[in-house]
């Protein structure tokens, strides 16, 4: 395989202005947006310099990423997600949502039947926080994730610093858990450790959204992922088979589709995977054992957390409820709407159901026929799986940036191609300076991603004229 690997002489400085310029980034991030006082219209602007300084340096390392040992990511990782621990929740609210759903778990509502309004009131400062989109729904998470919410709301109360510290910690479990699987998922596909450790570890989305914006795609990823691995490793095509490791993988797995249900499809294409390959008896086993084991552990953390199955009545109505702006169906309904003002009819929410409906079935055709390919095994199960999460983002009524993650995750450790690697990589360049790092309006968004342009593009053609940018030379390597 082919890969592009820099002149080692050159490595080490490139690496350490790369990592040091994207520290800087993330640190200016904080300290603008920790409440020191400065116009909108600088917030924005001065925080929008320190993520596209961070996602540049990003894509700067990329470029040598194959030549690094694995601990120099690590390191990286580390250093850069310091800094975030300690700022105000950045680019969401959801953090707001969680807090109130943990409260109303612990007060003793059900959570999948009423919103923060009711249970908390609509005067409590709690519900007033949450985004007006949500305060008259249910929870739209499975029972692990509030569950997990519930025990913070004990500790913490409505405290809402130690609750954010304490979901964050939450999310950095994911992170390390994250950490431990990438390497030893890519080996298995004979892609790079390093380069999939760069492309899913050090990502912007996992500390724009994971490690600042707090959210529970954190967890629900890096226990799918890591649980992907136990079962492989317990499957292993060498030696016998580990029925030990394999029950842990469910286990992982299915307490993931238990905060986000979507984390069902790794299981899916893994046991595609572990089917074909089985003998007739082992067949028997797999087509048995992985469905058994996935409802166990939903029966156990439905019953044994006490709040129940309403989470399956609410997962296909609450977070369609809320038409998203970013999700290509509804911005076909959205055309349709306008065409229609223009005809005096009101269209919108009737083609956005349409077409989401529409997505549906595609999605689901594109899911059959990339589990028909694993099985034929045209296709790695955890490339299949991660398409299959590319199509939830392109047909799905909900897209939101960090939900990205849900795929790079997979596709990092099995894309064998650097178009692929990169195709992906400019992607998750543009999620990651898409939303700005706080609220504004409309003028001072405006005024200030300019402003952040005019500061990014002067500095580095200010940089190139003085010779400062970091001068890489590449040599073409087989590894």
């Amino acid at each position: 395989m082919q890969n592009v690997l820099p002149a080692p002489e050159k490595t080490g400085l490139t690496i350490s202005a790369l990592h040091w310029a994207g520290f800087l980034g993330i640190a200016v991030l904080v300290l603008v947006t920790s409440g020191i006082g400065l116009p909108s219209v600088l917030v924005v602007a001065l925080g929008v310099t320190g993520t596209a300084t961070l996602v540049l340096s990003w894509l700067g390392i990329g470029r040598l990423a194959a030549g690094l040992p694995t601990r120099r990511l690590y390191g990286i990782a580390v250093s850069w997600c310091a800094p975030l621990l300690f700022a105000r929740p950045l680019f969401s609210g959801d953090i707001n949502s969680y807090l109130a759903q943990g409260l109303i778990a612990a007060k003793g509502f059900d959570t999948y039947l009423v919103g923060p309004a009711e249970a908390l009131g609509a005067d409590s400062p709690v519900t007033l926080a949450v985004s007006h989109y949500w305060r008259d729904t249910p929870a739209p998470y499975g029972p692990a994730f509030v569950a997990l919410a519930r025990a913070i709301a004990h500790v913490a109360g409505d405290a809402f610093v130690p609750t954010v510290l304490l979901h964050r910690l939450l999310g950095l479990a994911g992170i390390a858990l994250l950490a431990w699987a990438l390497p030893r998922l890519a080996r298995r596909v004979g892609v790079s450790p390093s380069i999939a450790l760069w492309l899913a570890l050090l990502n912007p989305l996992v500390l724009w959204h994971i490690v600042a914006g707090v959210h529970n795609d954190g967890l629900m990823v890096g226990l799918m992922v890591a649980g992907l691995e136990l079962v492989l490793m317990g499957a292993a095509k060498t030696g016998a088979a580990r029925p030990a490791l394999i029950a842990a993988g469910v286990i992982a797995v299915s307490a993931a589709a238990n905060i986000k249900i979507v984390a069902v499809a790794g299981l899916l294409f893994v046991g595609v995977d572990l089917f074909r390959r089985a003998t007739p008896a082992g067949r028997a086993a797999v087509a048995l054992g992985l469905p058994a084991g996935f409802a166990a552990v939903t029966v156990a953390i439905s019953l044994g957390s006490g709040l129940g199955f309403g989470w399956v009545r609410v997962l296909s109505g609450v977070s369609g409820q809320v038409h998203s702006w970013m999700a290509p169906t509804n911005e076909l309904g959205f055309l349709v709407g306008g065409v229609g003002k223009i005809f005096g009819a009101d269209l919108t929410d009737g083609a956005i159901r349409v077409f989401s409906l529409i997505g549906a079935i595609l999605g689901l055709a594109v899911g059959a026929r990339l589990l028909w390919l694993t099985y034929r095994e045209k296709m790695h199960p955890l490339y299949g799986a991660g398409l299959t999460f590319a199509a939830m983002l392109v047909l799905g009524p909900v897209v939101q940036p960090w939900y990205l993650l849900w795929t790079v995750a997979l596709l990092a450790v099995s894309l064998t191609t650097d178009r692929g690697r990169w195709i992906l990589a400019g992607i998750s360049a543009l999620f990651g300076v898409l939303l700005p790092p706080a609220n504004g309006g409309a003028v001072s968004l405006a005024l200030g991603y300019l402003i952040a342009v005019v500061l990014i593009g002067g500095s580095l053609f200010f940089l190139k004229r003085r010779n400062l940018l970091p001068e890489i030379r590449f040599r073409k390597s087989r590894t």
